[in-house]
């Protein structure tokens, strides 16, 4: 009887491992399964089944998810910047998690915006924080409400030092979310009485960590460029906050609030482009 309560918590186990892994990764899950199966066989003990588990992650991951997604119409955004592309993830583990996946036309996107920032700005280079999973149209992205069709991307703001120095590369935390650009005294602030269940989280211990301020002058011309050169390029919705819009881009009709309900956006932009048909 032990025994067979024993496998049964087992098997629980790594069906809820399989389960988290899949919501966390899309494709952790299947990984998991594929190890304990081979474990299973070869009698693995408990340590060599862990680094079983990432050698098949990572070749899940690295190796078989690319093509399959591109063949599904994703891609896999640049995990590091190129010589000749000055785009790339914010954290290595978006590229982890299989965080760094949307479709051509975002790709193509973002990093003609890459481009002209560098152009404008030397040395800038534009960092990108999630987009999508690599395959399936309405699979969740959590904690995000939308992300779920390989058409959104969420960008980092451009830095700078709290002595103004400008920062080429970088933002204002490890992840790029949770440092957030406050709406100062007099500006909008639209769900300061909102009380019902969102995602409005404030992370107010964190705030003194972030030293680094948005730098003004090339979000603003991130803002612009996709509102003018990217509207061409497909690009239909920025949703940033209120009080930011009207610092830098108050005359952009494409930028909206995205409510109360829904994380803030003050520490990022959420990029929304048009399936090309």
């Amino acid at each position: 009887m032990a025994s067979s309560w024993r496998r049964g918590a087992k098997l629980v186990a790594l069906l809820g491992g399989a389960l988290a892994l899949t919501i966390l990764t899309q494709v952790g899950g299947l990984a998991l399964l594929i190890t304990a199966w081979i474990a299973k066989l070869r009698r693995w003990p408990a340590w060599l089944s862990v680094l079983g588990f990432v050698a098949v992650y990572g070749a899940v991951s690295f190796l078989a998810v690319p093509p399959l997604a591109k063949l599904g119409g994703r891609e896999r955004l640049p995990c590091v910047v190129g010589v000749n592309e000055p785009l790339g993830a914010a954290s290595p583990l978006l590229c982890v998690l299989n965080r760094n996946y949307a479709r051509v036309e975002v790709r193509t996107t973002v990093a003609a915006l890459a481009g002209h920032m560098a152009q404008a700005y030397p040395g800038t280079v534009t960092r990108y924080l999630d987009a999508g999973f690599p395959f399936f149209d309405g699979f969740p992205l959590p904690p995000h409400l939308s992300h779920r069709d390989g058409l959104k991307v969420d960008l980092a703001y451009f830095y700078r030092e709290g002595s103004g120095a400008v920062i080429d590369d970088g933002t204002a935390s490890p992840i790029g979310y949770w440092a957030y650009e406050r709406p100062k005294a007099g500006e909008a602030r639209p769900c300061a009485s909102y009380r019902r269940a969102n995602l409005r989280w404030d992370f107010d211990a964190l705030q003194p960590l972030a030293t680094r301020r948005a730098d003004a002058v090339r979000t603003a011309e991130m803002l612009r460029w996709l509102s003018h050169e990217g509207r061409a390029l497909g690009v239909k919705k920025i949703l940033l906050e209120p009080h930011l819009k009207a610092r830098w881009a108050p005359d952009v009709d494409m930028i909206r609030f995205q409510g109360c309900r829904a994380a803030r956006h003050d520490d990022h932009l959420h990029l929304e482009l048009s399936r090309k048909n």
